[in-house]
């Protein structure tokens, strides 16, 4: 990528004239702590430690591509150079996402991505769209570690070769560790953990991909089907308790990503109040029964009581 983070419209300069005057004093101050760093770093001599603040790349866009179709509303121009007056410039595509979604903090959803509603993608997840696009429907879950990416070029294996983009139905389960790449998933489907899925894979809604499978690429799973092995072949039709599984597992998600979501959304204040709790309650273990008890005391005895600690 040949251009900085920071170059990508992710915070455009203030257009009034206060946000302007303010912009432009906090770049002379920030500009000026840099200096007085590099300057103890160069008195501290080999004795020096440096640290850099690597960028949070979590939710990046990327350059667009002009024979890629993008999703509406993503598109966007900006300056190759926003320290240049003149400089040229060139489009960006950006991540969407939907209402009431969750998006790990380490997890990394790059350029043409667009996200439904209550879709999680969970902690070390790769979404890159870089290449071509990726869609994901409403309250499918991505599992841990997943790597879902997209082909400019295909196989003439994988139908139809050329350009793929990358699929995803609603209510989807993608278990730990999988990679789809170039491939379509319907809806109510489960990709198992460590399965891979490759260019030009279809799988119909309401059917399953065993744990560590290989699809070969232009294979397609029908309907009600669970497929395993490497690489993966038929191996039997689905059961009525795994069909109820498969919803039930996206309810699930759904759900516990909304915990995790209020958690990863905490300021500082709120994590150490939740630890000051967290102390009381221990302290209240070991010398107060209430905890055994149920009882939950007003905020004037709790304070006494931490003043018997």
């Amino acid at each position: 990528m040949p251009f900085s983070v920071v170059h990508l419209g992710r915070h455009p300069k203030p257009k009034d004239l206060i946000g302007k005057a303010m912009y432009a004093l906090g770049g002379v101050m920030r500009g000026l702590g840099s200096a007085l760093d590099s300057i103890g770093v160069v008195v501290q001599g080999p004795f020096a430690k440096q640290d850099q603040l690597v960028p949070n790349t979590a939710w990046m866009p990327f350059e667009a591509s002009a024979d890629i179709k993008h999703a509406a509303g993503t598109r966007q121009q900006v300056p190759f150079n926003p320290r240049l007056r003149d400089s040229p410039s060139f489009d960006i595509v950006s991540p969407l996402k939907g209402k009431a979604g969750f998006v790990a903090p380490n997890a990394k959803v790059i350029g043409n991505v667009t996200l439904g509603e209550a879709v999680s993608i969970w902690y070390g997840a790769v979404l890159r769209g870089d290449i071509n696009a990726i869609t994901v429907g409403d309250k499918t879950n991505i599992q841990d570690n997943v790597v879902v990416h997209v082909a400019r070029h295909s196989l003439s294996a994988a139908p139809a070769g050329g350009p793929k983009p990358t699929v995803v139905g609603s209510a989807v389960t993608i278990g730990h560790g999988a990679t789809l790449h170039a491939c379509t998933i319907g809806d109510g489907c489960l990709v198992g953990m460590g399965a891979t899925l490759l260019d030009g894979v279809v799988m119909e809604p309401g059917s399953i991909v065993a744990a560590g499978a290989v699809v070969p690429p232009g294979a397609v799973v029908k309907a009600g089907e669970v497929w395993a092995g490497a690489p993966a072949k038929l191996l039997r039709k689905l059961s009525a308790e795994e069909k109820g599984f498969v919803a039930a597992s996206a309810d699930n998600y759904a759900q516990l990503a909304t915990e995790h979501r209020i958690e990863n959304g905490k300021l500082f204040e709120e994590v150490y109040l939740d630890k000051i709790i967290a102390e009381e309650r221990e302290w209240r273990s070991k010398t107060d029964i209430d905890l055994h008890m149920g009882i939950a005391r007003d905020d004037q005895t709790q304070a006494v009581l931490a003043t018997r600690g």
